[in-house]
């Protein structure tokens, strides 16, 4: 899978699998690969979220030096962190996983007017809301 969009939804469906578990640290982990295809496709009230959402959890977080997705992706720094994430979550372990923790999305892109409409669903929020708080 080398779509950034499939990779994102990949990525935010892992990251409700494992929040459903409550494995915070692992639902972080996929918001972080979340995060940065977000921000490669310009999504960015979504990798805002992302960010948000760790930092709710993780105060401490890496993310928080840098403003947005966009900025921390330019650091080496943060590439060195974000290869260690996708070497433990490939795309090909965010399937598995999927599969092992018995999650189900009935959310469809066929559904909804836009993308953001569509991500945000499967985030579990409004489009609308998504892009006057994090846009």
């Amino acid at each position: 899978m080398t779509d950034p969009f499939d990779e994102l939804i990949l990525y935010l469906r892992v990251a409700q699998a494992f929040k459903n578990r409550l494995q915070m640290s692992d639902r972080d982990r996929a918001l972080v690969l979340a995060g940065t295809s977000a921000s490669l496709l310009q999504m960015n009230c979504v990798a805002n979220f992302c960010r948000e959402l760790i930092l709710q959890h993780n105060q401490g977080h890496m993310l928080r030096k840098y403003k947005d997705f966009r900025i921390a992706t330019e650091d080496p720094d943060f590439g060195v962190f974000l290869k260690q994430v996708r070497r433990k979550l490939s795309t090909e372990s965010a399937e598995a996983q999927l599969v092992s923790l018995d999650y189900q999305c009935d959310v469809r892109p066929t559904d909804y007017a836009t993308q953001i409409d569509y991500v945000a669903a499967v985030m579990g929020v409004a489009g609308a809301w998504l892009e006057d708080n994090f846009g």
